[in-house]
């Protein structure tokens, strides 16, 4: 895998009889990535301080992607979706590749994601709370997640490298939406009894709506805007995910995608626990297991 490329430096000319001025030092790689770090650094600080006595929720959206917005928007929508459900608002943090804007998010890279994982894990109690991880890009079955940001950057996220920088940071409860293609590569890799993972796809197919005129993929689209905030679990509103596209795809003539959920027995009881907002239409007694 290739690390960030260090930025370009920009020659001006003073003009055809002058001596050029000198060029603009470029960053090196070490001192892109401690930039970065101080970004990921800033916006971690600005979390509050977790609720003692309770199990709180951190979010982590990971937009790989960057040629095309609809990656950004969904990590955006994610981050919205799960904030109201679970109160992770003020905890969430975003790392984002968007060829057109590089400055609003610290970069989505392995290395930023490893980094951010730590420092999270830092302002975590690791032996109660939950980390919600959202990766929305393109996927292969040979690398995983796309990884590219035009010249900037071209890499991959692959299954074991996400297990182990999860396992590195000790973070043990875990929520992981992977919405990209061949996306049930993940499960294996990082199944546990403390981890819940939903995919876009199974290992062998293709997900759809990655578009540049779509604001969200079709997984997306079912699960963060049609089903989870309407739905009294996760397992339901997976259900209901796997419905849409479904139904969606067989109209379309596509070959289905076959969405993926795997829940450890100790995640589900985990979540069943956890202070959530939920649907007016659950509140007599009917919220399903979360």
């Amino acid at each position: 895998m290739r690390g960030p490329a260090a930025a370009l430096a920009i020659l001006l000319l003073a003009g055809s009889t002058a001596a050029p001025a000198p060029a603009a030092a470029t960053p090196t790689a070490a001192q892109s990535r401690v930039r970065q770090q101080a970004e990921i650094d800033a916006a971690i600080t600005r979390m509050p301080p977790r609720l003692p006595g309770a199990t709180n929720v951190f979010f982590l959206g990971f937009a790989g992607y960057g040629e095309q917005r609809v990656f950004r928007k969904e990590a955006e929508l994610a981050r919205r979706v799960f904030g109201e459900r679970f109160g992770s608002q003020q905890r969430s943090l975003e790392l984002v590749n968007d060829v057109h804007d590089r400055a609003s998010y610290p970069l989505a890279t392995p290395g930023n994601l490893r980094y951010a994982l730590e420092r999270i894990a830092r302002r975590m109690d690791l032996r109660e709370d939950v980390l919600v991880l959202v990766l929305t890009s393109h996927g292969s079955p040979e690398d995983g997640i796309a990884v590219t940001n035009g010249r900037l950057i071209d890499d991959a996220l692959s299954p074991r490298e996400l297990r182990r920088s999860l396992d590195a940071a000790g973070i043990r409860y875990r929520l992981i939406i992977a919405s990209a293609c061949y996306a049930g590569i993940f499960i294996a890799p990082l199944a546990t009894d403390t981890t819940a993972i939903m995919t876009a796809a199974d290992s062998r197919h293709s997900s759809f709506g990655c578009a540049d005129d779509r604001d969200l993929t079709y997984f997306g689209e079912a699960l963060l805007r049609d089903s989870l905030p309407q739905s009294c679990s996760l397992e339901s509103a997976f259900a209901s995910t796997r419905r849409i596209i479904r139904e969606r795809e067989r109209t379309e003539g596509e070959v289905h995608s076959n969405p993926q959920l795997y829940m450890g027995a100790r995640m589900r009881a985990k979540l069943a626990s956890l202070n959530r907002r939920l649907p007016a239409s659950c509140a007599a007694g009917q919220a399903g297991k979360q």
